[in-house]
């Protein structure tokens, strides 16, 4: 009887809640203590991240020694290469339309290629890299041959060939090679030894015949080929046996760049003829003095723009949006800063536009996580309550495309060309300084006033419903 008793009086539901954790009372002490935990955890994550923010713009200052910048914004050289024949207007294009290829084969980002007069082309590129160096590397015509050495008829050649000496140029008319550019099908670098590459040619079916029987006939009297790019012989190995399989190793020493300067001579178009360097100058930047001044001040008025009109739509909220605005800005340039100590960021067109555009997006995704609020919150949702689903409500739908884009981006960086790179990683900062700015920065903020001051004063946050927390929000997710 006495067990019945006990079951009959026993309290279910909220009062059995409240029984097993002692009193209501006590119980809304915690949920109280836990709001004021979470909202200390809140505002250290927000002070976490403004003083980053501070330390990012004493990283970035000053901005003109700190952020490399490239052609366009800071200048260069002009290396001016001659033809040693009058080119058509054809032909110069074709040597134009080449020369930009090559560059940007051997990972070049920026440079600018142009006519000038009727048999000289400019190639200008940033102050950072060694212009005649590379001018002179993509110059070449381009014509690759073997040559039998004991059918060159240029003696003194052969008595500097004999002497071990390198890059000898031999004279027009003086040889006839057994093999060219038109017997080869591909041309990769391979690393030799440590820091030294080789560049590996790959003949046709009919050029690997070709040098297989030429090297056995060679191998008798132990004979050497000559392999000679644009009339220079690079490299003068000797023969001791058949060759088969088609492939031969240009092994000249070669840096790495070295031997994709050569093998990006060797997959691109021939050019008219070989152009010879014949003057090399400075040069200011391409865009202008002011230009990059320019740009700064027009961001500035836009963010400011964007600014006063999140104001006028949202009121106070709107300033959420526009500290949100200056902590991805601060971000963007602490990133830029340090890419750039380390030398893998320069400041140029591409980078500038793709980092614009991705933080563009960023602020725009900042407006939606406070216009998402708002209206959480005037559809009768609690503020609290409204803060803590803004964020995922407004980014969700974004954030596989983000990935994706991010992915992309990451996988720009690994590859050869200098431009994917560039883009490469001007997105992936922006995305990073976007993602904390929104995630670590905006949302916590949104988090904490909803727990405060939205509470004193709603309508100046522009939140037009009674903000008076409903008994079941108390207990939504933190």
């Amino acid at each position: 009887m006495a067990r019945s008793k006990e079951a009959a009086t026993r309290k279910t539901g909220v009062a059995g809640w409240n029984e097993a954790e002692g009193t209501g009372r006590r119980s809304a002490q915690d949920r109280g203590k836990r709001t004021a935990a979470d909202r200390r955890r809140r505002m250290a994550v927000i002070a976490l991240v403004l003083v980053c923010c501070v330390g990012s713009i004493i990283c970035a200052m000053p901005m003109q020694e700190r952020i490399t910048r490239g052609l366009w914004f800071k200048g260069g050289t002009a290396q001016t290469m001659t033809a040693s024949k009058e080119l058509g207007s054809d032909e110069q294009s074709t040597a134009v339309s080449t020369i930009k290829g090559r560059l940007g084969a051997i990972g070049l980002a920026e440079y600018a290629v142009d006519p000038s007069g009727n048999d000289s082309v400019v190639i200008k590129l940033p102050w950072n890299l060694d212009g005649k160096r590379i001018a002179e590397s993509v110059g070449g015509a381009g014509v690759l041959e073997f040559v039998r050495v004991d059918e060159i008829g240029d003696a003194d050649a052969l008595t500097l060939l004999n002497a071990g000496a390198k890059d000898v140029t031999l004279k027009e008319g003086t040889y006839t090679p057994f093999l060219s550019n038109k017997d080869v099908t591909s041309c990769e670098t391979t690393l030799v030894s440590d820091g030294v590459y080789a560049v590996t040619i790959t003949f046709d079916e009919k050029g690997a015949e070709t040098f297989a029987d030429v090297t056995e006939e060679l191998a008798k009297d132990h004979g050497a080929i000559a392999i000679v790019v644009d009339g220079n012989v690079i490299s003068a190995p000797g023969v001791s046996e058949r060759i088969e399989g088609g492939q031969v190793s240009i092994s000249g020493g070669f840096t790495q760049e070295e031997a994709g300067a050569l093998k990006a001579v060797l997959d691109s178009q021939q050019l008219p003829t070989n152009l010879k360097l014949t003057d090399s100058q400075d040069i200011g930047p391409l865009a202008g003095e002011g230009t990059l001044r320019g740009i700064a001040i027009g961001a500035a008025v836009a963010a400011i723009a964007v600014g006063v009109a999140a104001y006028v739509k949202m009121r106070k909220t709107g300033l959420i949006v526009l500290a949100t605005e200056l902590v991805l800005a601060a971000l963007m340039l602490g990133l830029m800063a340090i890419t750039s100590s380390i030398e893998v960021y320069v400041l140029t067109i591409t980078s500038l536009i793709c980092g614009g555009l991705t933080c563009a997006c960023g602020v725009c995704a900042s407006w939606l996580v406070a216009h998402k609020f708002l209206a959480l919150a005037k559809s009768g949702k609690s503020v609290r309550g409204s803060s803590l689903s803004a964020v995922s409500d407004s980014l969700k739908p974004f954030a596989l495309p983000v990935a994706c884009v991010g992915v992309i981006s990451i996988v720009f960086l690994f590859l050869p060309m200098g431009l994917l790179r560039e883009i490469g990683l001007s997105v992936l900062i922006g995305l990073v300084a976007s993602i904390v700015a929104i995630l670590v920065f905006e949302g916590p903020l949104l988090r904490v006033l909803a727990t405060g001051a939205m509470q004193k004063d709603a309508a100046s946050w522009g939140i037009v419903v009674d903000v008076a927390e409903a008994p079941s929000a108390s207990t939504e997710a933190s």
